[in-house]
Formats: C-alpha cells, sequence, structure tokens
C-alpha cells in the first residue's frame, strides 16, 4: 500500500537560494521556508562576537539529549571524546519520562517502559547501577472495550500458543532481511513484500494470529493494518520476537527509567545543557580541505545562562528530522528536500487520578478487520498499584496536545457511565501528560522505491553531522542503543 507523505511546506523563494554545496549561513529564527524579510533576525556564529567563559569547544556537540543522543554522548566519552548535549527538556531521556507521586515517592513510568535482553541494555542499566526485572512478554486475560461506546466486548484474541506459532513463521520471512537489522539498508530493487502492507501480508501467509497482539503492543504505529511491512518488520524486530519466545522482557525495578537518565546526567555534568534550544549553526561543507585539528562546526543556543557558542568537530543530530522541529539549523537543499517527505503518527499517554476504574481496559473494534479499532483513540486505560489509570492514545497525524486531552477524558466519561462508575461528582484530574509525536516517521512505497534510505544514508558524515534516533532505525531504544555502537560510533570516531 501507498503512503502519500504529508509534507510540510518550505517556501519556492527558500530553495531557489539554496544549491547543492550551499547553506544558509544565518537563521531567521523559524523553520526554514518560513523566514518572513520584514521580520528576520540574525544571530553570530563568529567566536569574536563572543567572550571566552561563552565559547564551548567540543569533538562532538549533540543535539537532542534522548535516549539516542544520551547514549551517544556517554559512549563518546568511554573513548575519550568530548562532547556537550543539547536538550530542549530539563531533563535528559525525552519520552523515558517517570511520574513521581509527591506525597509518597511512588514512582511510574510513562513513556519508554520495556528493554530486550541484549547485552548493550543489560551493560548500559548495570553501569549506571539502575536494576531491572523481567515481566511477561505476553498479557492475558485483559478486558475489552469499544471506546466508542464505552461498552465491554466479548472479544477473544489469539491464544498465546496461537501467537507463538504464527510469530515463529513471522521469524522466518524476518531472517530474509538481514541488511535491516541495523538501519534502513535496502537492497534495490525492494522485495516486493516490503512494501505491501500489514493487513495484506498476514493474510497472505496466514499471520493472522500476529495482528492483536501486534496491535496492543507496537503502540503509535497507526493505522497499523495500513502500514508496510518495511516498518512492522522495523518495529516488530527480531530483538522483540526473542522476548516473545522467551516469555518476558525487561523494566526498571522501581518503575523509574528517569533514575537511569538523572545518572547519565550526572556523569555528563555541565557538558549536559539542559532547557536549551539551537537559535542558529554554521556547518563548513565536507568536500571542503580541513585540518585534523579544525572544527567546522559551531552552533549557537540558548541555555538557561544565556547564549554559548559550541565550537565542535562533529555533530550528532538525535532529534526528529521534522523542519518545524529544526529552527535554527544551517539545513541544506538535499537535508530539506529528503525531511519534508516525512510523515508522521501521534502518540501520547497520561496519568489520571480520580478515575473510578478499579482494572485495567484496552481497546478493541467491533466489527472491524481483526477486531483493530479505529484511531486517533485510546490503546489502553490500565491501573497502576497506586490506582492511578494510565493512558496511551494514537493518531495518524500529530494532534494538539488539548484536543488528545479532552478527546480522553470523553472516552473515559462514556467508560464511567456505562460501566456505572460513581464518582460522586469528583472530576478526573492529569497528574502528567506527555506527547511523543512525531512518532513513527515513515515515507511513501513510491519513496522507498526511489531510493529515499539511500539518499538519507548519504547524509552521514556529510559536513561533519551524523544523524540518529528513531527516524534512522525504530521507536525502540534498546535497538537505538545496539545501532549506537554496531553502526553510528564507528563512524564518528572515524572523523574525530
Amino acid at each position: 500500500m501507498n503512503w502519500d507523505s504529508t509534507c510540510y511546506s518550505v517556501k519556492r523563494s527558500y530553495l531557489e537560494t539554496l544549491s547543492q554545496n550551499n547553506v544558509l549561513r544565518h537563521c531567521q529564527g523559524q523553520y526554514p521556508g518560513q523566514s518572513d524579510p520584514g521580520h528576520e533576525y540574525r544571530f553570530s556564529t563568529n567566536p569574536a562576537d563572543y567572550s571566552i567563559t561563552d565559547i564551548i569547544e567540543r569533538d562532538v556537540a549533540i543535539i537532542g539529549g534522548g535516549s539516542s543522543g544520551a547514549y551517544t554522548a556517554v559512549r563518546l566519552c568511554d573513548f575519550n571524546k568530548s562532547v556537550v548535549v543539547v536538550e530542549r527538556k530539563e531533563t535528559l531521556g525525552g519520552h523515558a519520562e517517570t511520574y513521581t507521586n509527591p506525597f509518597t515517592g511512588y514512582t511510574t513510568d510513562i513513556g519508554v517502559v520495556v528493554f530486550h535482553h541484549l547485552p548493550v541494555v543489560l551493560d548500559y542499566f548495570s553501569r549506571f547501577d539502575v536494576p531491572l526485572v523481567e515481566i511477561p512478554s505476553i498479557s492475558t486475560n485483559l478486558t475489552y472495550i469499544d471506546f466508542t461506546t464505552g461498552q465491554e466486548v466479548d472479544f477473544k484474541p489469539p491464544t498465546p500458543s496461537a501467537f507463538i506459532t504464527a510469530l515463529r513463521t513471522y521469524l522466518s520471512h524476518l531472517d530474509k532481511y538481514k541488511y535491516l537489522d541495523n538501519g534502513f539498508n535496502i537492497t534495490y530493487p525492494v522485495d516486493p513484500d516490503l512494501l505491501i502492507s500489514f493487513k495484506c501480508f498476514v493474510e497472505k501467509y496466514g499471520l493472522q494470529d500476529l495482528v492483536s497482539q501486534t496491535f496492543a503492543v507496537n503502540q503509535g504505529y497507526v493505522p497499523i493494518l495500513d502500514i508496510s511491512m518495511i516498518y512492522i518488520f522495523k518495529y516488530l524486530n527480531a530483538n522483540q520476537v526473542n522476548d516473545y519466545l522467551s516469555g518476558s522482557t525487561l523494566t526498571t525495578a522501581q518503575h523509574n527509567i528517569q533514575g537511569l537518565y538523572k545518572r547519565v546526567a550526572s556523569f555528563l555534568g555541565t557538558d549536559a545543557l539542559l532547557d536549551s534550544k539551537v537559535l542558529a549553526m554554521e556547518r563548513q561543507s565536507f568536500d571542503r580541505e580541513l585540518k585534523p585539528d579544525s572544527s567546522p562546526i559551531r552552533i549557537l543556543v540558548q541555555t538557561s545562562t544565556g547564549r554559548k557558542l559550541i565550537i565542535a568537530k562533529a555533530m550528532v543530530c538525535a532529534i526528529p528530522p521534522m523542519l518545524e522541529g529544526l529552527t535554527g539549523f544551517d539545513l541544506s537543499k538535499d537535508e530539506v528536500t529528503l525531511f519534508r517527505r516525512f510523515s508522521a503518527n501521534g502518540y501520547y499517554t497520561g496519568l489520571l487520578n480520580n478515575t473510578g476504574l478499579k482494572e485495567s481496559i484496552s481497546a478493541t473494534g467491533p466489527g472491524q478487520d481483526y477486531n483493530v479499532p479505529i484511531l486517533p483513540g485510546i490503546y489502553s486505560m490500565s491501573v497502576t498499584p497506586e490506582g492511578l489509570t494510565q493512558v496511551y492514545y494514537g493518531s495518524p497525524s500529530v494532534l494538539p496536545e488539548s484536543e488528545v486531552k479532552t478527546e480522553i477524558l470523553s472516552t473515559l466519561k462514556r467508560v464511567q457511565q456505562a460501566r456505572g462508575i460513581l464518582t460522586s461528582g469528583v472530576e478526573p484530574d492529569w497528574l502528567a501528560f506527555s506527547s511523543h509525536s512525531p512518532f513513527n516517521l515513515m515515507i511513501s512505497n513510491d519513496e522507498i522505491r526511489g531510493g529515499f534510505y539511500k539518499n538519507l544514508e548519504g547524509l552521514q558524515g556529510r559536513r561533519n553531522t551524523f544523524y540518529h534516533g528513531a527516524a534512522w532505525d525504530s521507536q525502540d531504544s534498546s535497538q537505538l542503543w545496539k545501532l549506537t555502537d554496531e553502526y553510528l560510533l564507528p563512524k564518528i570516531l572515524r572523523l574525530v
């Protein structure tokens, strides 16, 4: 099934000012194409314009302190490379978020929760003394709800045994694409099975028993039945399959993934610039002759203590490559042309109090193929040990947070009414809410056939810049850490 990318418009006037080897030397404080000549403002990246106390010189500058960026920083330090991490949030970890009850101190992970049985995972958590425990990889005895009505539905998914049988056959297909283990290293012409939809794939190979569990666990891929298999193979990867076959996966013992990232932040110290953003950037062309000790990267950032100019030998961009999120970047024509083709899903998590729910409930769609509900909507509402309600919500496109929160509360009200839950006039309130959007960046099948990922890979190392994160592999922290060690780190170290 072909997907049409939702492109972010870039003004023709902007593109016409660029050539293959030309970049913007200054930023107008907006994402490329939005500059207004009457209101633009410019930032200098000339070291002569800054005091020595406001200049940071490092081997590598990392933009984004999420799962990929934070791990890359730690590993570069292991090779005696100096780093600085620029993170817009007040904590490292990105989607790895934890709610702490201010009264009890009890912690609840509301973002990244599970990890695979991989050496890189065990080593990372052990290094920072954050214990892991095993939990079942398959959930059973779930209560299913049609969230459009709030009514319970007598839906019986395939048994765990049937799912595992289908999974083994699925793995035999996945094994054909070893070149997808790290990144999108596609061979051409593209295998047709990579471009058929998940629905067509399971029907072609009799793997219908995969659908229910995959919808429930591989959240944020919307609509999952229509998504091309190349993305399903990346998300439902060999690491996850092995967790299913072993019967368990890993999570933090204290339900506190932020415990890891707080220790990473402590390890990085002042080299982690939190609550900071890029204002402007200048990256010299990679085809320019550079001296071994030269530093062709200049990045001006706004920090909590003022503006700082970073001078580095290389840069790692570990944030989603969506144009509206790249304010301040000196994007080349190739970068703009590729990044504007991405479309993204919306994915949201939250924690509510005073819902009256006593048991966890999961979404089902009566009358829909394989009972997969039509989204946008809720995946599940689970009850935590403290009696709070954890919510997961997905959408085919990125939605305003206010709209998602309103819809979740409306759905909750339907569930309360249908299940006879009395609230005595007490309204639920949000204890935490987080948008993980843009989630699952994809392109159309035509773009994949046309060599998009080959061209995207061609950006690596150009202008001393490397790209990292889910768009280059999958929404899977464990896999992204593996990608760092096996693919990205060797490339960076050859340069710096």
